[in-house]
């Protein structure tokens, strides 16, 4: 039988409590590697996050051989690599053109397969790869805020010519802050969707295909045709909300009946928001909403199902989705103080990382699905509770306690290699200490 102990607040007196309760969260008091357990870390390629522009394709194998030999370094064996960051690819595709984030213009490659590359490589080293997608970014930069560019049409026209967008000016939208998306009400924008991962999931010896929490937009659309839409459909959905996410809904659908048409076995899997909703019982009597069923936060929290319209729930129940991995970026504590009117000092918390992952544990019990954690190393800084090396291994301990917690995926690969936070290098230190030896993926 495991020990379990309380775990003490980070530089605070009295310790760690489920949210708006006094129950204390336990832990292990040591780490037992499972065998097997994924153990995996998101590539981004999006504004080259994890990998600069090049144009030497020598140079560009030799850093994404220094990837694989830092994910072997930390006994990981799953990577999620970006192959569509931006309605574009990192692999050769007929319909789709190479991104600008590897050389800096859209549709220059570097003479070779960069992720059929990669994969072969990978697997040499019993590596995992995932294939991620976004699925409707067009742009990453605000129109509003680029120099010389006035309009969409201007935009697109700048784009390369195999680029769908450019082809398809009339499956384009606008998010509120001004970015351009595919709009995800249009059904030529499901088929091209599909018809991707189709092509990348026949091309090459994957895991899965992996779309994060990008699906409507954070910023929200502004499609001024959005109403004429729905008022074509309106008697099969009581709100607009309703029917954004069955645009979403169909198109999840969409890609997991045409991965059952594969002659091998290619997995789908999703990384929401780690709120789906919130349990209605935090609503003010004034301001009902939330769910039954819904996960202990407070009720101010971003919730994925309102605000992406991603009902990452009907997924796993309807088996759509081969695994599920939540991004739980919250801390345990997760408090910040606040200076009051008679300066007095309140503590004040939203949602803390327990509570997230209990939640999600239950709902992939109840929906049999695999469930992996995304964690947060990104999120280490030189004060507060990300202060604490110890925090991510302390995570990882209390997912050990449940038997469907099947692995940890990291957020994100530079993190891994970045010195100039103190409190990472630690973490990264503690983090060998207890994933000392390789394990098999699930």
């Amino acid at each position: 039988m495991e020990q379990l102990v309380k775990l003490n607040r980070y530089k605070k007196e009295g310790y760690i409590t489920y949210y708006e309760t006094d129950e204390p969260v336990l832990i292990p008091t040591n780490y037992v590697e499972k065998d097997p357990h994924v153990r995996g870390v998101w590539f981004s390629t999006v504004a080259n996050i994890d990998i600069p522009q090049m144009k030497d394709p020598e140079r560009y194998k030799e850093y994404l051989h220094g990837i694989i030999a830092k994910v072997k370094e930390y006994n990981l064996n799953t990577i999620i690599f970006q192959v569509r960051p931006s309605n574009d690819a990192f692999y050769e595709s007929q319909i789709n053109p190479w991104s600008r984030f590897i050389t800096g213009i859209e549709g220059e490659g570097l003479g070779f397969d960069i992720f059929g590359w990669f994969v072969e490589e990978a697997k040499k080293e019993n590596i995992k790869v995932h294939a991620w997608i976004n699925p409707y970014r067009v742009s990453t930069e605000s129109l509003f805020e680029m120099d010389g560019i006035f309009s969409k049409e201007e935009y697109l026209s700048k784009l390369h010519e195999l680029n769908f967008a450019r082809r398809n000016p009339e499956c384009v939208i606008f998010t509120k802050k001004g970015k351009l998306i595919l709009d995800p009400a249009n059904a030529k924008v499901r088929d091209y969707v599909t018809e991707t991962v189709l092509e990348i999931a026949r091309k090459y010896d994957i895991k899965a295909i992996h779309i994060d929490d990008y699906f409507y937009p954070y910023d929200g659309i502004a499609d001024p045709f959005e109403e004429k839409k729905y008022a074509l459909v309106q008697d099969l959905f009581p709100t607009i909300d309703d029917y954004r996410r069955e645009n979403v809904n169909m198109l999840i659908k969409q890609i997991h009946e045409a991965l059952q048409t594969l002659d091998k076995k290619v997995e789908f899997g999703i990384s929401p928001f780690g709120i789906h909703r919130t349990n209605s019982k935090f609503f003010p009597p004034e301001n009902p909403g939330g769910w039954e069923k819904g996960s202990n936060n407070h009720h101010s929290c971003l919730q994925a199902y309102e605000r992406l319209y991603c009902d990452v729930y009907l997924w796993m129940k309807e088996k759509w989705i081969d695994y599920v991995v939540p991004q739980a970026y919250w801390d345990f504590d997760n408090t910040k103080e606040v200076i009051t009117e008679n300066d007095q000092v309140n503590e004040i918390c939203l949602v803390k990382y327990a509570d997230v992952v209990d939640w999600w544990r239950m709902i992939a019990k109840e929906t049999n699905t695999k469930l992996y954690i995304g964690q947060g190393l990104y999120r280490y800084k030189d004060e507060g509770a990300w202060s604490n090396p110890n925090e991510i291994i302390n995570q990882l301990k209390y997912n050990n306690r449940f038997d469907n917690i099947l692995g940890t995926i990291f957020f994100t690969y530079k993190n891994l290699v970045e010195e100039n936070v103190a409190s990472l290098v630690e973490a990264r230190k503690l983090l060998k200490q207890v994933w000392t030896r390789e394990v098999k993926e699930i």
